[in-house]
């Protein structure tokens, strides 16, 4: 890259990011005078604009800005919805680097002519992206295989761009008000380390092997071989997988592919990641995974993942259990545990929104539910997001996209798939009588939050002893109310992100494990009416 090249590439990049900067400093000044809403609505028509020039220039520059996107394309709690919306179409395809300079790479890392490490290589790629490209190969015992190339020059262009977008992003920390709502050093701390893991072979490799392991008596998944020997810092060998893109509709049916079958493996995969094992693929786009026979759904691409420790599960828990009992106070500090609050914040502000939640929607339940109620809770869930300074962790925001695209791939398999029935299996391990571990757990669990039991509602503690004596049952009957959501949202057309809808999902899963049935099923209509607004704005 020469000296011109590199000064052109950061002054379009310094040019794009001011003219976003630009946007929301006149959305700030047009609020302090008409307010929040007003102003948002008037920008709408420009955010959009710069949001498909963000796209554009992504992809003719290809680097990091594309990653960029990918990442802010996550963030509800940072960008306005136009940017949600167009970045989330951005997709990682880019032309390849010339064969010649692939060929290199991998000739520098092993030191060894390419003839000499591979029985056969295609010089065609199979996949080129930002950062790297796909080629297939066959091994000298035969087997064939799919190498991974770190894209030549990669390197260098990451500094580049990391450099600029540093530094751009330092100024707005330090002389805009948006630095004083936002976190801006952890947002670029988080962006660096998501790239940093990307370009980790090495740690992609261990990612894959420990899906292996999780998937290892899953007959319905399938996880590629890594191959170590022929793998390095900027070339990863894996098992080549023969299969359909998940989203070549026409091909799976050609072939007499269930695909309401293909999409029941591909989400019950996910409930398995999220919900047993805290480790999850968080790029699941169609171009990783693949059908094969049987039907069997492979995954590819192990850069991307997201985890859920031990101790975010226990803070999560104990903001579920302040949201049972309608404590704000309780609920902003289980979630500053997890990071949804920064540092410093005023968190009697925060309290006084959750409260004002509490007094303007306490009251509803599954009998007296409307869409409309629904509708504005989540415009009201947005709003706190928005105004308060609240800002989502990499890892939820990575699980709210991964849950987006699971919801688009699996409606887009089969329009009518039914998520309350897919997730019921899991409802009833967990509440299962006689699962004498369960009640251990819980058990356990609430001896750790002595304080907050003190606090509980004495029904709660009768329905905990139910859960221990194998006497509780939790029936999940939502038909109807799926029903009635997907006709009244033929005429209704709201963004809705994806942030909002991991919470509500999380939500309902520790709400129907600690026993709170009656709240479990308002959230659960909650979700319903995010999926389906979710899918038409994906229809769109």
């Amino acid at each position: 890259m020469t000296k011109i090249n590199r000064w052109r590439r950061i002054r379009r990049f310094t040019w794009l990011f001011l003219g976003i900067v630009r946007d929301f400093r006149r959305e700030a000044k047009i609020a302090a005078r008409v307010g929040g809403q007003l102003a948002r609505e008037r920008m709408s028509k420009r955010h959009r604009k710069r949001a498909i020039k963000f796209r554009e220039t992504a992809i003719e520059m290809g680097g990091v800005l594309i990653k960029l996107g990918q990442f802010f394309s996550a963030r509800v709690d940072i960008m306005p919805d136009e940017y949600i919306q167009e970045l989330a179409k951005l997709q990682d395809t880019v032309p390849p680097a010339p064969f010649e300079k692939v060929k290199e790479v991998i000739e520098t890392d092993f030191k060894q002519p390419l003839e000499k490490i591979f029985k056969s290589f295609d010089t065609e790629t199979l996949a080129a992206a930002s950062l790297a490209q796909v080629y297939k190969a066959e091994l000298k015992t035969g087997e064939k295989v799919a190498v991974k190339v770190l894209r030549p020059g990669i390197e260098e262009l990451i500094d580049i761009d990391l450099a600029t977008f540093a530094y751009l992003m330092e100024g707005v920390h330090r002389f805009t008000s948006f630095g004083n709502r936002t976190d801006i050093p952890m947002v670029v701390g988080e962006f660096i380390r998501t790239l940093g893991d990307e370009l980790d072979f090495y740690r992609e490799g261990i990612n894959a092997v420990r899906f292996q392991r999780m998937f290892a008596d899953d007959e319905f998944i399938h996880i590629p071989k890594i191959y170590p020997d022929y793998s390095s810092s900027h070339v990863l060998t894996l098992e080549a997988i023969n299969g359909l893109k998940i989203s070549n509709y026409k091909e799976l049916e050609s072939q007499g592919i269930d695909r309401h079958l293909v999409a029941t493996e591909v989400f019950n995969s996910y409930l398995k990641q999220v919900l047993e094992e805290g480790f999850f693929h968080a790029d699941p786009h169609p171009g990783n995974l693949f059908v094969m026979e049987g039907p069997v759904v492979a995954f590819v691409d192990f850069g991307m993942v997201g985890e859920i420790t031990p101790t975010m599960q226990k803070s999560l828990r104990a903001g579920i259990i302040g949201i049972a009992k309608k404590d704000a106070v309780v609920i902003v500090e289980a979630f500053s545990k997890l990071g949804f609050i920064r540092r410093g914040a005023d968190t009697a502000a925060i309290v006084h929104a959750i409260n004002w939640m509490f007094e303007n929607y306490g009251m509803i339940n599954t009998r007296n539910i409307t869409f409309e109620n629904l509708e504005e809770i989540e415009e009201d869930i947005l709003q706190i997001i928005h105004d308060q300074p609240i800002t989502v962790p990499a890892q939820f925001a990575f699980l709210g996209r991964a849950l987006s695209t699971l919801l688009g791939l699996a409606t887009g398999l089969d329009p009518d798939f039914d998520f309350v029935a897919a997730t019921q299996p899991y409802v009833a391990k967990m509440t299962k009588p006689g699962l004498e571990a369960i009640s251990e757990v819980v058990t356990s669990e609430l001896k750790t939050l002595g304080q907050m039991l003190y606090a509980l509602p004495k029904q709660v503690n009768d329905i905990l002893n139910q859960l221990q004596k194998g006497k509780l049952r939790v029936k999940v009957d939502a038909t109807g109310i799926a029903r009635a959501l997907r006709r009244e949202s033929r005429s209704r057309i709201y963004n809705i992100q994806a942030i909002a809808l991991t919470a509500v999902l999380a939500t309902i899963v520790a709400l129907l494990y600690l026993g709170f049935a009656d709240e479990a099923y308002f959230f659960m209509a909650l979700s319903l009416i995010m999926i389906v607004n979710i899918t038409r704005v994906r229809g769109h």
